[in-house]
Parts: C-alpha cells; structure tokens; sequence
C-alpha cells in the first residue's frame, strides 16, 4: 500500500499502524516504519516491485543467446525496401491506396513480387483464366485483428486448369498454383466481413499469359 493509496481512500496513519501490526510480521514492520519513516519504508517496497516483463520469444529456446550490441554502418541499406504505397483505387469494393511490393522494380536482385488488397463487398477480380511461368500463392485471410483466420467470413469462387474446375473457399485459405497451371475467373461472391487477399508471385516482377491478351508484363507502378 502507498501514502497516495492510503491519502486517496481517507485512511488515517493510525489505522494503518493497525492494520500492519496484526502479527508477528506486521508487528517488525510496524518497527521499521517508526524507525526509518513511512516515505523511506515506501521507497524501500516499491524498489522490491518486479518491472513487468517484455514479451519475447526467449521461451521457446532453453538457453537463449544474448542479445547482440551490434554495429553501425550502411553495408546492407539496399536490402530494404519502403516503396510499397500505391495509388491504385480498383473500385469502390476494392479501395486505394493499396500495398504493392513490385519486385525487382524497386528492389534490385529480388525474386518475387506481391500485393496486398482489401476486399469489402462482393467483387469479380478476373474475368479470364491466365497462367505463370513461375509458381505463384493465393492468401486469404480475414481483415479484422486479431484473429486473422478466424473473422474469415466470405464465399469465394475460383476455376483452376484447363478443364475449369470449380472451388469454392469459405475460410482462410492458402493456395499454392505450380507454375503454369490454368487459374481463374476468381469471384468474390459473398464478403460478410472485410478480407485481405495477396497473391505472391515467385518473379522478379508479375507476368502471365491470358487467354485474349496474350503475355502481359508488369515490372512497376507510380508510388505515392
């Protein structure tokens, strides 16, 4: 207990001599109270109070290293890329501005390219099947913190191979497409709650070959 808790709820400083000298241990801090003072006492309690602890992932190892001091320099600036922020604007379903990594655009020497995108209502994102020749990933998930996978609340329609064959995904989902392998039309039939699909495309910058369009290149978009 502090002097601020006892001074808020009115309590007397005798009643709390009372209160600390009911037993043998309120009796030696009854003592120590009268010998250094209510203030050192308090002092002395509240350095004894454990910081509380940070979160980290030092659990999951039974001895972990110690953290390093690290040095300074500009050796590995070019590894890191901030130019994600896109003033694309789809429509009023798929709202801008929107997170695009473009690859090998805006990061020399990387391998793969990804976007990010909000969907809020019902939506048909392609119209035709098209295909990659790299492998590319399908991630679906639901938007709302914290529980990604389970605020998923959506019916998404999607035709994979030549044959067209149909899937329907009602909750979070990964999908891996090989490199090659027809994929699409891709519908959003029904989005209950708002979620966030990003396509991961194992190339330096997006590519595929359409039905009607024939091959189509992407390496990069205006920033904001």
């Amino acid at each position: 207990m502090s002097i601020t808790k006892i001074n808020e709820e009115g309590i007397s400083r005798r009643a709390f001599f009372q209160d600390v000298t009911a037993g043998a241990a309120g009796i030696a801090v009854a003592s120590a109270l009268t010998q250094l003072g209510a203030p050192t006492l308090m002092a002395a309690q509240e350095s004894k109070t454990p910081e509380p602890k940070k979160a980290t992932a030092a659990k999951f190892f039974k001895s972990a290293p110690p953290w390093p001091k690290g040095t300074t320099g500009n050796k590995y600036d070019h590894l890191f890329c901030t130019q994600l922020k896109e003033n694309s604007n789809i429509s009023d379903v798929v709202p801008g501005p929107q997170a695009y990594f473009r690859g090998e655009s805006v990061l020399p020497g990387a391998g793969m390219n990804m976007g990010w995108q909000l969907i809020t209502k019902p939506y048909t994102m392609e119209l035709e099947s098209h295909h990659h020749d790299v492998d590319e990933y399908f991630m679906l998930l639901g938007a709302t913190l914290p529980d990604l996978v389970g605020s998923f609340d959506a019916e998404i329609e999607l035709f994979i191979g030549k044959e067209y064959e149909k899937h329907t995904i009602t909750q979070a989902t990964v999908l891996y497409i090989p490199r090659g392998l027809e994929h699409n039309p891709l519908d959003f039939k029904r989005v209950t709650k708002p979620i966030m699909w990003s396509a991961l495309h194992m190339a330096p910058y997006f590519n595929a070959v359409y039905q009607t369009m024939g091959y189509i290149e992407f390496k990069g978009a205006p920033k904001s």
